[in-house]
């Protein structure tokens, strides 16, 4: 379920240019300009899941389309990059079966360069955190 100010009509691919199977995001619960915060079980069959549990490039991918649905929101899904990773912690890896609450707050944005602070979570406990810069290409 969409909810927040989510244009329920749209999916996930409509804000970011990824397809299954790599899309790590199956819902978006609250996005505007400044924030977007997306949900993501981790399932046993999903591309990057290695030994019951998501590694660090499927916690940054996660992060990173968290990053472009909120980019996205301010006009259909458009194709960027990481540019750089500042004060990444990771406390630990999510297993299989657990769903990541994904945040990203725009911190500042020039031209189309952004930088976003990223949080995941699973319940209420942080396992990741990150300052994004992105490049986003029109």
């Amino acid at each position: 379920m969409i909810s927040g100010t989510v244009n329920t009509d749209k999916s996930i691919s409509d804000y970011i240019p990824q397809r299954p199977p790599f899309v790590f995001i199956d819902t978006v619960e609250a996005l505007d300009a400044a924030l977007a915060r997306t949900r993501f079980t981790v399932v046993s069959d999903c591309v990057l899941v290695t030994d019951g549990a998501l590694p660090l490039s499927g916690l940054m991918e996660n992060a990173a389309q968290t990053c472009a649905v909120r980019a996205g929101y301010a006009g259909g899904n458009k194709i960027g990059f990481i540019g750089a990773v500042k004060q990444m912690e990771v406390t630990r890896f999510p297993h299989v079966g657990e769903t990541l609450t994904t945040e990203a707050k725009l911190i500042q944005e020039v031209l189309n360069i952004s930088l976003v602070e990223c949080t995941t979570r699973v319940n209420d406990e942080v396992i990741a955190t990150a300052t994004l810069k992105l490049a986003i290409i029109e």
